[in-house]
């Protein structure tokens, strides 16, 4: 019987659609979609069949009738185990148990029903679908045994580090970088990523992933990069995360993990523990000096944890049964650690995370869901380092708060409807670690050194930066019978208003820049002031999920997105009133963005089996330009002006303008850059087909080949000075030994510009501007994959891909103690952008490699005995060395003295493993003890290190962090 249904008007359906003005938080991924076709035994197809899915995701079972062509569908059910059962006068009841839906999967459950004379049911028990045959989505969801009972850092981060598809930048051994986030490159793109929590965008800006998870809340996580719909905006990664609701039944977990120094290994290699020291590769030990001798110390220590317990308790169940459920969360993940080469100093790292979420079923067809959680970070001292001491770290202590209320309507058997508003905030202060506060005060003025990039001194960077995003989002589901085939129709808005308000202040408003002991720059900020910036975003999409035939489909979208950029009414007067008048600014447009990108894949069920798909993409997606390009030139921002510094009377401090050279040049915005006008909307494009079979019950094959490509990309130039870099400049290139006249000295002819060159900064793209070529990138990935998803007594998951780049790639690399040394994609802004000026870019498009292979496991031996590992091999990056080359005119250049391609960082294998043994107790549930073993083997590959041409050149920054045991208790009742 059909399930009953609110009746809305068409009219009003229309008004609510529309009226959502809403962007990416696509609430409707959420949830799986199941269907399929259920006949008799001669194949002939059964209308009017009761089809009923139940399991604990659910406060009441979903209930529909299949149609005239037998087709059955749910159109949204939330992930989880379903029991589905088919019902019909006259024939067999069938139920097919252990169906595990996933985020955002079509499962195609067909079933063929038996006549009965009498009453009788027929159980079919593991034989839950593994292929998708439907969608041309690529990505790994993890569930419940992926999340808890493998190795990890408990942390997406680390979860990402397991998945097929992505390659990380940097190394976490056991939560060794908690409170940083790891970077990643998805089938060779970094950038334009999008995250959903509990269907709300915590994206901050253009990619970011603002906050840190209550990892113990997850009721799964899907992470991927190829084949999305009209749902996803950008080229890269889409991370979609769902907490967990609580169920019919009273559940809780405590959970509690600890590390400490008796449980660390020491992997220093034995080179690094003599002063000045040398290893087979060259790589130096790192220049530590005694404070109380002035002697040079070898290394003894390189970053290990000393310190780290990790708490999560979380309780759900009902307020009233088959009506109203709550979920409770609580989490605090504490680390403290050592710095390489700062032997006394520990870098602590704080997560706290409060959850609750409420889900309430007005009736059959209708649910409210509420969420609520609050995120916070502490890290005294962010960003040290060897080169980043104490004085020059940042205090954080940043809060995050997204929430949500959410509707969503059984409108029939045929449509769905989800509508949601949110809200998200971050709350993101970097201080001086001396003030704790916007108060600078004591703290001394910040240097940096251009031969070696140590730091001294201040940051270059405080800030107090809030963000603001109120967001709606609406999708209507709706499926039709007819026009050629069975087709899932989709309609979403999307809506936002990001609003970053960014204080900005420095000591003495003034940075230096030293050549050893001598200054040469300076650079004079309008600070302290704060700018407020805007991007609205609003996005339309509509797509068709068509079923041509049983076996094959179409999947058709397109996407129709706008950004507007641009800030309100501001005004602000700086402290160095010599230098900078006061400002005042109308409300200002700087850019307004309309695209329509079209996706069109296909899936092939080939056999008619579903074991057996074939499936092929194109897609094109435009980028998201957040509020980090109206702030370039909005003039309430930070800016500062670079001149050469002349110090007359040798002390090292600027005493007037006497003292001061030629302008060299602006940094930062502040309305040194202007946004063109005529601005192009760059955009991404994916080509890929994917291959994926199932090899056994519950294991499936993939073979993948991903092309991405970024196009017209926007960065700021130059454009007055970017062809006016005629001059010959002469340069000898002292080698990789740091000795002149040495064998591999090297004459190389750069180019500087006339001193009255006048600087006209665009933000724009910059294939646009004569001499100047187009900021783009071609990245090609071949990929293998096994998963053998949980049943019985084991899991698996591997995957192996390899990934060929052809893009520009920046001069420098990270000095930070977590930084691994890579020349990453030249960016669209800041120091990464080499794009206009021709001696950064006197490689051009460089081509670089990188591949990785990773597999994990899980096995329950009897008695409840549990062992599981993983292992991750990634291919070293390339790099090249840097000199900052002095011009005459231009100043300090960091200029690449080789390709990237000239050399590569080692190969790195962690290897982790679990012991753990579970105990029933008769009436307080299940207590399991848990052994992690993190880098088993200890390997000691150096993964950082100064890459700046000079006398610490190769000195080493950061070795992969040591063996770490983690012994952890789980209850679960």
């Amino acid at each position: 019987m059909p399930r009953p249904f609110v009746r809305i008007s068409p009219a009003l359906l229309v008004l609510l659609v529309i009226g959502l003005t809403a962007e990416r938080s696509a609430a409707q991924e959420l949830r799986g979609r199941m269907t399929g076709v259920i006949t008799d035994n001669t194949g002939a197809v059964l209308p009017g069949v009761t089809v009923t899915a139940a399991g604990p995701a659910l406060i009441q079972p979903q209930i529909t009738v299949s149609g005239a062509d037998g087709t059955y569908r749910y159109a949204a059910l939330p992930s989880g185990l379903y029991t589905v059962t088919f019902e019909l006068s006259g024939f067999q009841t069938l139920k097919r148990e252990d169906i595990r839906l996933g985020l955002n999967q079509t499962l195609s459950i067909d079933a063929q029903l038996q006549l009965s004379s009498l009453q009788e049911t027929v159980t079919i028990t593991g034989e839950s679908p593994v292929v998708d045959v439907k969608n041309t989505t690529i990505g790994t969801n993890f569930t419940k045994e992926l999340l808890q009972d493998i190795p990890n850092a408990r942390d997406i981060w680390a979860a990402l580090a397991q998945a097929p598809g992505f390659q990380m930048t940097a190394y976490d051994v056991g939560g060794s970088h908690t409170g940083t986030q790891t970077g990643f490159q998805t089938y060779g793109v970094s950038g334009q990523n999008k995250t959903l929590f509990e269907g709300i965008n915590v994206t901050e800006g253009q990619d970011t992933n603002a906050g840190y998870f209550d990892f113990g809340s997850f009721e799964e996580m899907q992470v991927g990069g190829s084949g999305n719909m009209g749902e996803q905006s950008g080229l890269g990664a889409f991370l979609n995360l769902t907490v967990k609701s609580g169920g019919d039944k009273f559940n809780s977990q405590v959970y509690y993990d600890y590390v400490g120094q008796q449980t660390l290994s020491n992997n220093v290699p034995d080179a690094f523990k003599t002063p000045g020291g040398t290893d087979s590769s060259g790589f130096r030990a790192p220049t530590i000096i005694d404070p109380a001798t002035g002697q040079r110390l070898g290394l003894s220590r390189g970053n290990p944890i000393t310190k780290q317990y990790d708490f999560n308790v979380n309780l759900g169940g009902p307020i009233r049964k088959g009506r109203l459920w709550y979920f409770l969360s609580y989490r605090d993940n504490n680390q403290y650690k050592t710095i390489l080469g700062l032997p006394g100093e520990e870098a602590q790292s704080q997560l706290v995370n409060k959850t609750a979420k409420v889900t309430y079923q007005l009736n059959r067809s209708n649910q409210i869901i509420g969420f609520y959680n609050v995120r916070s970070k502490f890290q005294p001292l962010r960003d040290l380092s060897l080169a980043i001491p104490v004085s020059a770290a940042n205090w954080q202590d940043s809060k995050n708060r997204p929430q949500k209320i959410e509707w969503t309507s059984t409108l029939g058997n045929r449509a769905f409807l989800d509508v949601q508003g949110s809200h998200w905030g971050n709350y993101f202060p970097l201080y001086p670690t001396q003030t704790q506060s916007t108060s600078t005060e004591g703290v001394p003025v910040g240097r940096i050194d251009l031969d070696t990039n140590q730091q001294s001194g201040a940051s270059s960077l405080y800030h107090n930066r809030t963000t603001l995003k109120p967001q709606l989002s609406a999708a209507l589901s709706y499926f039709v019978d007819r026009f050629g085939g069975n087709h899932n129709f989709k309609f979403g808005i999307e809506a936002y208003r990001e609003r970053r308000q960014f204080l900005r202040f420095q000591p003495g408003n003034i940075y230096y820049r030293d050549r050893g002991n001598t200054p040469v720059e300076v650079d004079i900020y309008n600070t302290p002031n704060e700018g407020i910036d805007d991007s609205t975003a609003t996005g339309l999409y509509a797509q068709d999920g068509w079923n041509v035939t049983r076996r094959f489909t179409i999947n058709a979208g397109v996407r129709f997105d706008r950004y507007k950029i641009g800030w309100p009414e501001q005004s602000f007067t700086p402290e160095q009133t010599a230098y900078f008048q006061p400002v005042s600014t109308q409300e200002t447009t700087v850019a307004d963005l309309k695209s329509v990108s079209p996706r069109l894949g296909f899936a092939w069920d080939m056999t008619g089996s579903g074991k057996t798909v074939w499936k092929g993409y194109y897609g094109r997606f435009y980028y998201n330009p957040s509020t980090d390009v109206s702030q370039l030139e909005n003039p309430v921002g930070q800016a500062a002006l670079r001149y050469q510094f002349n110090d007359v009377n040798g002390n090292k401090l600027l005493d007037g303008p006497q003292e001061l050279g030629r302008l060299l040049t602006t940094v930062g915005g502040a309305g040194f850059v202007t946004v063109d006008r005529a601005l192009e909307h760059p955009y991404g494009q994916e080509a890929s087909t994917h291959f994926e079979q199932e090899l056994a019950p519950y294991l499936s094959g993939r073979a993948s080949y991903v092309y991405k490509s970024t196009r017209n990309v926007w960065a700021e130039v130059d454009v007055t000075r970017a062809n006016a870099y005629t001059i010959p400049f002469p340069f000898t290139d002292i080698g990789p030994d740091g000795v002149r006249g040495t064998a591999d000295d090297q004459q190389l002819t750069l180019y500087d510009r006339p001193a009255s060159a006048p600087s006209t900064r665009t933000f724009t793209n910059p294939g646009r501007i004569p001499g100047v070529p187009a900021l783009e990138g071609d990245y090609h990935t071949i990929e293998f994959a096994l998963n053998r998803r949980f049943h019985g007594k084991w899991l698996l998951l591997t995957s192996f891909e390899q990934t060929w780049a052809d893009d520009f790639r920046s001069t420098t690399t990270g000095t930070g103690s977590l930084d691994v040394v890579r020349q990453a994609t030249s960016t669209s802004t800041g120091s990464g952008n080499v794009i206009w000026q021709p001696n950064l870019r006197r490689f051009g498009r460089q081509a670089t490699t990188y591949w990785n292979y990773k597999v994990l496991g899980r096995y329950v031996f009897p008695y409840d005995l549990g062992v599981s590992g993983s292992y991750k091999l990634q291919s070293g990056y390339n790099w090249g060395r840097n000199t900052s080359v002095p011009l005459a005119n231009a100043g300090s250049e960091s200029v690449l003295m080789e390709p990237v391609d000239a050399n590569r960082t080692a190969n790195v294998h962690i290897i982790d493993f679990r012991f753990e043994k579970g105990f029933k107790i008769r009436g307080a549930g299940k207590v399991t003890g848990m052994m992690d073993l993190f880098n088993a083997l200890n390997a000691n590959p150096v993964t950082g290190f100064r890459t700046v041409t000079g006398p610490r050149f190769k000195e080493l920054i950061a070795v992969l962090d040591p063996r770490a045991a983690r012994f952890g208790i789980r209850w679960d009742f």
